[in-house]
């Protein structure tokens, strides 16, 4: 037998004492009408249907917006979900709210924690659901009327304001970008931006762009022939048109593997000797006789370590017994002048070697660099698959190169999830037909398990240390092999930087002292100050005056911080501390799969702030550092790769890179379509791919070497080596600074994969 009751105790005796809410609901919710003009909702019943009221649409919420923002200054400012947390529905009118906290500089308006939320609408209801976007983006209006009129000019539909507001993507934006690119750049710079648009944008058709600006992209191309040839004039641009294909299409298939021909574009004329495979040609085609001349001019400079792990390698390669070696290379021990070295004397020899890196900036650093994921085909979710493998078919021109390799090195793969490890493995083993490990290549893996490890969204300390290369069944195979000189030391006898290095080393393998939990930074790890206006001050002195200081000046220093959201509020305070019109991009947020829209309304989703992609709204001036964020055209333009804004236009961004083997030169950016994978829905976020960089990540600032650095602790470090990795950007004491409580922060170190 059972009694329903309810057992009350002291506890709920004490809540009612408290007077602590019951219920509640917070923070309370304003629903939104939206609807086109003369398009309100009227509800019939028995009783009212003779009703002549009903011949007259009723108020709404949308209307009544319309209304105060004729009478009221303050609503002129507002977005229609704004209104709400201002103005009171009531009587079908919005009025001014009694209570709350007072509008600085407005006397008499007051903001209550209300949110205002809009009725979503489907997409296929095409003008209101264009409607509802302008609604969010356009302030103040009045009618129907003023939500159409974009620049003085007043359009026919809701969507053709939206197209002109960049709100919805179509095929002009692309048309639009050539053109603003056309303006001001070279012939090869054009073809480099057509290239990316090509491979990234998801072009619906790009033959109508070809036949359009292919003059445009070829103009250097006929100024040469014009010198070199005398020939018919159509029979002169039919060919500086093919040869402008075959450089589009060699351009394609150095990054995406494809030709044009896939692209809609049509495929150029060759000759015999252009034919083959472009790939294996690019891994054997380099100056021999420069290749010889860097060899001999190095090989004298090496350390006996130095020497010693360098006929190691080359010892085994001669052999072919295929051992993979670790090469453990704490910073300013020369592991990437040994890397570069062993290359070039692979290559010298007429032999394939092929350099790879975690990271793009990795990459950029190794002669013929590329990243993992790009050169094995890696999936990009290697996390979430039990047993990947690369997507390299056995006749495919990747797996000729795989099988005439003699050496591979993996630069920065401590960084690298085991699984990619596991899976090159396993395809070299089918591909090279050799059941030995790695099919029998001699594979070099490089690195340092004191900085990060691999990335494991929402993984603990556990899931980490499982995810790194120490934790793979093959691990036990490899021959480890050090660098532990300091080259700084040994080539310069600087004893500071020496003495930095060692207490580097100490906070690296996680033997600094400790009180606590915590270190105490002194002053010969770094200089600590007490605010942000000081860190600020210290790394960018005389800001303001940002647009006469040099690329250099910019490229020798930034602030690291532990977090996202950390960086981009220095960031914006940054932005705003030197003189320049600021330009706003904003972003075409759209779910992929169109049954979602309802659920996830367009405002929500450009709300979100996925890691790895730009905001919605991407705030930049003229002479910001910016960073790339997606791997473009490797290894000029890699994720991490930082640029200088040169010129902002409407849909392309112009920029110099500061920093990599192209140092210097000018490039467009433009929209490209981002899908991230850590959502359970699908969205894509069309966006130039870049955010501002005065300040980063630490995890972003890996590979990069500064001259001087800031690092924000305010929020402590929480993921080995962070720490580590911060500080070791610099090599002396004198140029790094830190902010952080007290004088102390956390060192993060997992000492079972040191």
């Amino acid at each position: 037998m059972y009694e329903s009751g309810r057992y009350i105790s002291s506890s709920e005796a004490v809540w009612r004492i408290l007077t602590f809410p019951i219920h509640e609901r917070f923070p309370p919710v304003t629903q939104l009408a939206v609807h086109l003009e003369n398009g309100q909702r009227v509800y019939f019943t028995s009783t009212n249907l003779r009703d002549t009221h009903h011949n007259t649409p009723p108020q709404t919420t949308l209307l009544a917006f319309f209304e105060i923002c004729k009478t009221d200054n303050f609503a002129k400012t507002l977005l229609y979900h704004e209104v709400p947390s201002y103005y009171v529905y009531n009587n079908k009118t919005f009025s001014r709210r009694k209570l709350g906290k007072v509008v600085e500089g407005w006397p008499g308006v007051k903001k209550e924690k209300v949110l205002g939320r809009v009725y979503t609408i489907h997409p296929n209801n095409t003008e209101c659901y264009h409607l509802r976007l302008l609604l969010h983006v356009v302030r103040g209006p009045t009618c129907f009327e003023d939500l159409k009129t974009v620049n003085g000019v007043l359009h026919p539909t809701f969507q053709s304001a939206c197209k002109a507001l960049g709100l919805h993507e179509d095929d002009s934006h692309w048309d639009t970008t050539l053109e603003e690119a056309a303006l001001c750049d070279s012939p090869l710079k054009l073809r480099e931006l057509f290239t990316v648009m090509l491979i990234f944008c998801q072009l619906s058709d790009p033959l109508s762009l070809w036949e359009k600006f292919k003059d445009s992209f070829s103009e250097d191309i006929k100024r040469q022939l014009e010198r070199d040839l005398l020939d018919s004039a159509q029979r002169l641009m039919d060919e500086v048109y093919n040869r402008c294909l075959i450089l589009i299409e060699d351009a394609v298939l150095a990054q995406a593997g494809q030709d044009i021909g896939q692209y809609g574009l049509p495929r150029p004329k060759r000759s015999g000797a252009s034919f083959g495979n472009r790939e294996y040609l690019r891994e054997t085609n380099y100056d021999l006789g420069a290749l010889r001349e860097v060899v001999l001019s190095n090989e004298e400079t090496m350390t006996n370590e130095q020497n010693y792990i360098y006929q190691q390698i080359l010892g085994n390669i001669d052999k072919k017994k295929g051992i993979m070696f670790f090469l453990d290379a704490p910073g300013g021990t020369g592991k990437t002048f040994l890397i570069n070295l062993l290359l070039a004397k692979v290559r010298s020899n007429r032999g394939i070697a092929l350099a790879v890196a975690s990271s793009g900036i990795a990459a950029t650093l190794l002669q013929g660099g590329k990243t993992a994921h790009a050169a094995f085909k890696l999936p990009l979710n290697l996390t979430n698959i039990e047993t990947p493998l690369c997507n390299i078919s056995k006749q495919s021109n990747t797996a000729h190169v795989l099988r005439d390799c003699k050496l591979i090195v993996w630069d920065e793969s401590t960084m690298a999830h085991k699984r990619g490890f596991e899976a090159l493995n396993i395809t070299l083993k089918d591909i090279r037909g050799n059941d030995d490990m790695m099919g029998g290549v001699t594979v070099l893996l490089a690195g340092d398990f004191r900085q990060t490890l691999p990335v494991v969204p929402k993984g603990t300390r556990a899931n980490e240390v499982k995810a790194c290369i120490k934790a793979s069944n093959l691990w036990p195979f490899v021959k480890k092999l050090h660098l532990t000189k300091n080259m700084r030391v040994y080539l310069k006898g600087d004893v500071c930087t020496g003495q930095f290095a060692d207490l580097l080393l100490k906070i690296g393998n996680g033997e600094y002292p400790e009180t606590e939990g915590k270190i105490t930074i002194t002053s010969d790890l770094a200089v600590v100050v007490s605010t942000i206006d000081d860190l600020i001050t210290r790394i960018y002195p005389d800001i303001h005056n940002l647009n006469s200081k040099s690329t250099d000046w910019l490229c020798e220093r930034t602030i690291l911080t532990t977090k996202n959201d950390q960086s981009s509020a220095i960031n914006d305070i940054l932005l705003r501390s030197f003189e320049g019109p600021e330009h706003e991009y904003r972003s075409v947020d759209t779910v992929v799969h169109t049954d979602d829209a309802v659920h996830y309304p367009v405002e929500f989703l450009n709300s979100l702030n996925p890691p790895g992609l730009p905001p919605h709204t991407l705030t930049i001036k003229v002479g910001a550092p910016v960073m790339l964020l997606r791997n473009l055209n490797p290894p000029k333009l890699c994720n991490g790769t930082r640029l200088r804004v040169k010129a902002l236009h409407k849909n392309v961004i112009e920029a110099i890179i500061f920093t990599g083997c192209a140092r210097g030169e000018s490039v467009f950016i433009p929209r490209i379509p981002l899908i991230p994978t850590d959502y359970p829905f699908e969205f894509k976020r069309l966006q130039i791919p870049l955010k501002t960089c005065f300040a980063m990540t630490i995890n972003k600032a890996q590979d990069q070497s500064l001259k001087t650095a800031g690092i924000d602790l305010r929020g402590n470090c929480f993921s080995h080596g962070q720490f580590y990795v911060a500080c070791s950007r610099v090599s002396s004491p004198s140029n790094l600074v830190v902010l952080a409580p007290e004088g102390r922060t956390c060192n993060v170190v997992y000492k079972e994969v040191l």
